[in-house]
């Protein structure tokens, strides 16, 4: 498996845990390894260019959850 497979594969797994996990309103993703995202219902949709880009932004919904969690506790 190549690197830019991994990368591809590992994108597409982490937004299809937020999607799956409703931490996303929306998460496509594109033959060419671009996903269209929207967080919330009423936030506008953004294209994330990159398989790298779609990780990136999945970690930091993630760092925001759990941030989120820690100040609530």
């Amino acid at each position: 498996m190549t690197a830019k497979n991994s990368t591809a594969g590992l994108a597409t797994a982490l937004m299809g845990l937020l999607r799956d996990q409703s931490l996303l309103h929306s998460a496509d993703g594109a033959s060419d390894g671009s996903w269209i995202v929207s967080r919330t219902v009423r936030r506008p949709q953004f294209v994330l260019e990159t398989p790298l880009e779609a990780i990136e932004y999945a970690l930091d919904v993630l760092l925001d959850i759990r941030l989120a969690l820690e100040a609530a506790a």
